[in-house]
């Protein structure tokens, strides 16, 4: 058995990339907008928040007008009639602009959601080794709210705030330059400041969502080998291993309280100064009758609003910063290449599958396949023989075009497969393997993923023949039984009869089976046999196998050694040609 500090990676250590700075990496912006043109966005709700923010920014100033009137000496009925229902409307259209935003929040979120699961689906496999799946999963559920918040955080907010700026200072400018002059002097100081702590936040929040998807994929692969884990007595180490995680998060956690503190405190002080400077300014201008009480007290009333609609500028600033870094996560996905999906149809495809001088690498400095030439029959069972991590599963992904050679080629009925297009060509493909993948559902929905139009006769059938039926029937629910996430409440063995019902269920032509015995006693590898010979008319089935009654029930075997093909033929053929094969057979 391993270790478990073998099977999970290693927890690092603080180190200098925890640390926050004030650079961004260059082409951010590009990136983010061009995200937000991919993404369906809700047209209709999104025009009429803006009405309705906008409208409520124009009574808002009103009412703020009338106030101040009030607050100099103006007890008029009429000036308290329009106040009262200047209060009423923004009543109404607060809770009306607090509805559709809402909608519009939860409409974005469905279609970032659906446009990410679409585009995951339409990455080539390539990236599922390069990407940590467990991470995206992360980003579809949490950073996928980073558009959501762009548009409702950023984008419309910025838009009313600039409205509101831009009217207020209409407004004050009217009242008296000298005032309005001062006020729009801190401006510089302000944005200076937005500027820098916007910096810091998105460098804030990108460590954070690394940190926070790095926990959540180690607390999976943990969930995953906790059998090994206590098996090791590791309980305490992984715990202490988690600690270590959720310090660092910890640790930024206090940064981030403390930079907002400081950014308050930054914002008050500035304020502070700003207000102080205009007091005195204004006392002068008053006592020497150069503006009227009203005038004096309705810019003040204004200048205040002014004020806060430039530290929302600054906040929507550093609300974008800190939802940048989720964006940019999202946008790798959005960017990432897709599989090329172009070619032709192929409603029938058979024919014997022509692998001509194939080679492929995982990293370019580390070749799996080189120049591979072999011919898998068609109408004929192949076994394709090698010691681990010599190429055979490579080759069987290859072959359904889960990923592309670097060079070489693969032909099927003499056709070049590259003229297919991807999604058709694979219908023509099912494969098992090794860990066969179930799904959190029933028996009867495993067994007819991707098969439509199954009755029970058939489904019972595949069954049969994958020497299931016996003990689907023994469980209380039978085809209704529920399956735990990955099927774990089935032993190993059983998972595999369940995706090879699965497989010779589906009417696809070629039929790949990696180790289909793996978890199966010495019985029922000699039943297998049966079953695949049987199963075999008619169609192409290669096998990646080593135990002698499944080689038995094989008509052709290829040997891959150290990434290439060394023997080819029929068993006897391969038995006298291959010394392999002979140690191999010797020792079974």
């Amino acid at each position: 058995m391993q270790d478990i500090n073998q099977i999970l990676p290693p927890v690092k250590e603080e180190t200098d990339s925890d640390k926050l700075s004030v650079h961004t990496k260059k082409g951010i912006w590009k990136r983010f907008i061009r995200m937000l043109l991919k993404c369906r966005l809700p047209w209709i709700w999104l025009t009429a928040y803006i009405i309705l923010d906008f409208s409520t920014i124009n009574f808002g100033l009103n009412e703020t007008d009338y106030t101040a009137q009030l607050f100099s000496g103006d007890t008029s009925p009429e000036l308290l009639a329009k106040l009262i229902g200047i209060l009423v409307l923004n009543l109404l259209l607060s809770d009306a602009v607090l509805f559709v935003r809402m909608v519009t929040e939860a409409k974005i979120n469905r279609n970032m959601r659906e446009l990410l699961l679409e585009k995951i689906m339409k990455l080539p496999m390539k990236w599922f080794k390069d990407e940590n799946p467990r991470e995206a999963v992360y980003r579809i559920l949490r950073n996928a709210q980073a558009v959501d918040n762009t548009i409702i955080l950023f984008v419309l907010p910025i838009a009313a705030a600039l409205y509101k700026s831009v009217s207020i200072f209409g407004r004050i400018f009217s009242y008296d330059w000298r005032l309005s002059i001062i006020l729009v002097a801190f401006i510089p100081v302000q944005l200076l400041m937005g500027f820098l702590f916007g910096r810091i936040n998105y460098s804030l929040n990108e460590k954070e969502s690394g940190l926070k998807a790095e926990l959540m994929r180690r607390l999976a692969e943990l969930a995953a080998n906790i059998p090994v884990a206590k098996a090791f007595a590791k309980e305490n180490k992984e715990t202490e291993n988690g600690s270590e995680l959720t310090e660092r998060l910890y640790r930024l956690d206090i940064k981030g309280s403390w930079i907002s503190q400081f950014m308050d405190l930054s914002e008050t002080a500035s304020s502070l100064v700003q207000s102080l400077i205009m007091v005195t300014v204004g006392y002068f201008l008053l006592k020497n009758s150069e503006i009227t009480t009203r005038a004096w007290v309705t810019f003040f009333m204004f200048s205040s609003l002014f004020t806060n609609a430039v530290f929302e500028l600054l906040m929507y600033w550093n609300n974008v910063k800190l939802i940048q870094g989720g964006a940019e996560r999202i946008a790798d996905i959005m960017d990432a290449e897709e599989e090329d999906r172009s070619g032709k149809e192929c409603p029938r495809l058979e024919g014997d599958i022509a692998v001509s001088h194939l080679s492929f690498s995982y990293d370019k400095d580390k070749p799996v396949l080189k120049d591979v030439s072999c011919t898998f029959k068609d109408g004929c069972v192949t076994a394709l023989l090698g010691v681990s991590g010599c190429g055979k599963t490579t080759l069987s992904s290859l072959l359904m075009r889960l990923y592309e050679p670097d060079h070489g080629e693969i032909s099927v009925g003499g056709t070049n497969v590259k003229e297919y297009a991807l999604p058709a060509y694979r219908r023509h493909f099912v494969a098992v393997s090794q860990n066969p993948m179930l799904f959190s559902g029933t028996i009867r929905e495993n067994v007819c993923y991707g098969n439509k139009g199954v009755d029970d006769a058939a489904l019972k059938a595949a069954l049969e023949k994958a020497g299931a039926m016996e003990f689907v029937s023994s469980l209380p629910d039978g085809l209704e039984t529920m399956l735990e996430e990955y099927g774990d409440n089935l032993s190993g063995g059983h998972k595999q009869r369940i995706a090879l019902a699965r497989a010779l269920l589906s009417d696809a032509h070629y039929i790949i089976l990696d180790e289909p015995a793996a978890s199966m006693d010495a019985i029922a590898v000699g039943e297998l046999a049966k079953i695949l010979k049987d199963s075999a008319e008619n169609r192409c089935m290669i096998i990646i196998a080593h135990d002698k009654p499944i080689l038995s029930a094989c008509d052709r075997i290829i040997v891959i050694e150290e990434g290439k093909v060394s023997c080819e033929g029929t068993r006897d053929e391969v038995f006298a040609n291959s010394s392999f094969v002979r140690e191999m057979r010797g020792g079974a």
